[in-house]
């Protein structure tokens, strides 16, 4: 595993650990609103991670990767909740 899938599984690792944290302790529609400053924080920490390292490499593929997988892990739970 390279160093960059090491660093877009942490991330997603992070999203799932705390969509599920939000899908169990906040309540309604406000649900949505973390959902997306989840989102937002997962692909700003692709861009921050590539302006403060050296190498720009692949900086828009790891973003797409890192944002499609949120947008999964996201809406899966998002069905979790529909469905309870």
């Amino acid at each position: 595993m390279t160093k960059q899938w090491f660093q877009i599984a942490a991330i997603w690792l992070g999203v799932l650990i705390s969509g599920l944290a939000v899908h169990f302790l906040v309540e309604g529609d406000l649900k949505f609103l973390f959902f997306s400053s989840i989102a937002a924080a997962s692909i700003a920490l692709v861009s921050i991670e590539h302006l403060i390292s050296s190498t720009t490499k692949d900086t828009v593929r790891q973003q797409v990767y890192v944002s499609a997988g949120t947008f999964v892990i996201l809406g899966l739970i998002t069905l979790l909740g529909l469905a309870s």
